[in-house]
């Protein structure tokens, strides 16, 4: 599948490389440390909220409180986090491109990502239908679905940080 998408992605790259805001990108020394910053607290954000919701629903967070509101209180975080890292992330391919869209350590990254997006959503969801009455731990399924996207979640900051030590084609 990577060898299907090399030319497609070397087409984009090249041509976002040449777009002005690539230039300006590149060319003022700041920006892109800035714009990795906040990419950064997003990722502490959204992470920290996660891992609460995960917490509360092995009931060791939040305590005495239902789920649901639990997720109601962490749920915006992630809802906003996440425009900020996809927003901040495009800028950072966009300052180099030819770094990150062949970078296979990338490709998996957005794949993780898409995945634990979808996850969390999912677990998001399903403690909101248990209730807002029941203090209890969540049910098992829905436990497991709240570890194993924190899980992806780990996986996409590994994948993340694997960009910077991933040679691209």
């Amino acid at each position: 599948m990577v060898g299907l998408l090399e030319q497609p992605l070397a087409a984009v790259s090249a041509w976002l490389a040449n777009t002005s805001l690539s230039h300006l990108l590149q060319n003022v020394d700041w920006l892109v440390p800035a714009i990795q910053t906040v990419h950064i607290l997003g990722v502490a954000v959204v992470m920290a909220a996660v891992l609460l919701v995960t917490l509360g629903a092995f009931g060791l967070h939040g305590r005495g409180q239902p789920l649901a509101r639990t997720v109601g209180r962490f749920a915006p975080a992630v809802y906003l986090g996440v425009p900020v890292l996809l927003l901040s992330g495009l800028l950072m391919i966009t300052a180099e491109p030819d770094r990150a869209l062949p970078n296979p350590a990338f490709q998996i990254k957005m794949a993780l990502l898409i995945i634990a997006l979808t996850l969390s959503s999912l677990a998001a969801r399903r403690a909101q239908r248990a209730g807002r009455s029941e203090s209890a731990p969540a049910s098992i399924g829905l436990r497991i679905v709240a570890a194993v996207a924190l899980g992806l979640w780990l996986a996409v900051l590994v994948a993340g940080r694997w960009i910077a030590y991933t040679l691209s084609r």
